[in-house]
């Protein structure tokens, strides 16, 4: 549906953006995912139209919009501050977009009350924005937006200016108006979370490039490069050589703590320096050496934080690097193991789990 075709935006001689190129699909929750400053925000804004392109293609269902004002692209944006008209109340903003473009009245009235209905805001019609929670502002603002009927509707960090709790309830929200609408997303966030959430794909950005584009699933359990890796949740990285390798079986070296095994896909070359990446989530605990894991480190624990549902511990191994683990607490009550600050353990995983990444 929408193909973005070697697009780069300059600012003087900084890139801003460097030869970027994806597609997006109809129905499709797009997720442009990165720190700030990687230029996610000004690809949303080039296609909107608010920023010009230096270079390359914006096309819209086969047709070039990129020299296109933004009246004139079947797209609509939900900005960070919602930018509700303060002096209208909820109804006159959802009807705004409808009544400029001089829809009949009955159509206006099916139509807001539809879009009430969708966006959960019965009873707030005649409340003026500055009488609403920031979730319930959130809703009108994207309510305004949909009515319109855009291909696509642009949202540039929605839910940044919301407390924990009231994001986490509109996200849902948000996700169930999508699938209600089948209208394509583009989603801009620095909150992996919500890209994870969301997104029927993320686009992870750095420096103005694509790292990686995946569905959130591969790009949580098989990140790319070190970027991407460090990035997306919590992982630990060691660095190693590869002194043995064949399919789904790869022998590493790592760093003075000893030899591991992966198994995963892939081929990688002999001698080659990698780094070795698996998830805190990914490790277990024992007082003793296992026997049922196909891979052991031994470590000390140097500390440990309780956070409820889990415990996090962090852990020097015998050649002086760091890791972590997370262990869900049920575990450790059901094996009455706990695990206390300066012991002596073994850090376990399978073959399976982790990722390969050349250094």
């Amino acid at each position: 549906m929408l193909e973005i075709k070697n697009i780069t935006k300059k600012y003087g001689q900084q890139a801003a953006v460097q030869n970027v190129s994806f597609t997006i699909g109809r129905g499709e929750f797009f997720c442009l995912l990165g720190p700030s400053g990687c230029g996610k925000t000004t690809i949303l804004r080039m296609i909107a139209g608010f920023e010009k392109a230096s270079s390359g293609q914006i096309l819209l269902e086969g047709s070039d919009i990129t020299a296109l004002p933004p009246n004139k692209r079947d797209v609509n944006t939900v900005f960070q501050n919602y930018a509700l008209f303060p002096n209208f109340d909820v109804y006159s903003n959802i009807a705004y977009g409808l009544r400029i473009r001089k829809k009949p009245d009955d159509e206006v009235l099916a139509r807001v009350e539809k879009m009430i209905q969708l966006a959960g805001l019965q009873g707030f019609e005649k409340r003026m924005p500055g009488q609403l929670s920031g979730g319930q502002q959130q809703r009108v603002a994207l309510a305004r937006a949909l009515i319109n009927e855009p291909q696509i509707l642009l949202l540039d960090e929605p839910l940044s200016a919301l407390d924990k709790k009231i994001a986490e309830q509109t996200r849902l929200e948000l996700a169930e108006l999508q699938r209600k609408t089948g209208i394509t997303f583009i989603f801009v966030t620095h909150n992996q979370t919500e890209a994870l959430a969301l997104a029927d794909r993320i686009a992870v950005m750095n420096n103005g490039l694509i790292e990686q584009c995946d569905p959130p699933r591969e790009i949580y359990e098989h990140p790319k490069t070190r970027f991407v890796a460090d990035f997306i949740g919590n992982m630990n990285m060691l660095s190693g050589k590869i002194i043995h390798a064949e399919k789904d079986n790869t022998l590493i070296q790592l760093e003075d703590a000893g030899t591991v095994r992966f198994k995963g896909t892939g081929l990688f070359e002999s001698a080659k320096e990698v780094l070795f990446c698996i998830r805190p989530e990914r490790m277990k605990l024992s007082l003793t050496e296992p026997k049922d894991y196909e891979n052991s480190l031994g470590a000390t624990i140097r500390s440990k934080a309780y956070l409820g549902d889990v415990t996090r511990f962090s852990l020097g191994l015998h050649n002086g690097k760091t890791i972590n683990i997370i262990t869900q607490n049920y575990l450790l009550r059901l094996s009455n193991e706990f695990f206390e600050e300066g012991e002596e353990v073994f850090v376990n995983w399978s073959q399976t789990s982790g990722e390969l990444i050349y250094a």
